[in-house]
């Protein structure tokens, strides 16, 4: 009994090491460049990329960052910063470059 409560334990935290190691490897977010079409109840972001012009939506949260710190409004060129989860992109950090088509900035 002594030895099977060994066995037990090793193969719990075994198990437990396994789990803990295979979550803990970090992916390396995607970026892409574009213009914001829509920003539809602060939850859905719809960029068009500047390299297909394939219109890339992406999930907002909570936890989504804005830098500058307020959110885009349609007709302006961002950066964002995404992963894939569960069959769709979530925004991580949206950075707003500036107006699309504004070559300098205003005086």
């Amino acid at each position: 009994m002594e030895r099977f409560k060994g066995i037990f334990i090793l193969t719990l935290v075994a198990m437990l090491l396994l789990l803990y190691t295979g979550s803990s490897i970090a992916q390396e977010k995607l970026v892409m460049v574009g213009t914001v079409k829509s920003f539809e109840s602060r939850m859905v972001l719809d960029v068009e990329n500047e390299k297909d012009k394939a219109l890339v939506s992406f999930r907002t949260g909570r936890k989504t960052v804005y830098n500058p710190r307020r959110y885009p409004i349609p007709g302006e060129r961002v950066q964002v910063e995404y992963l894939p989860h569960r069959g769709n992109f979530v925004a991580f950090t949206v950075t707003i470059l500036g107006v699309a088509g504004a070559k300098g900035s205003p005086k």
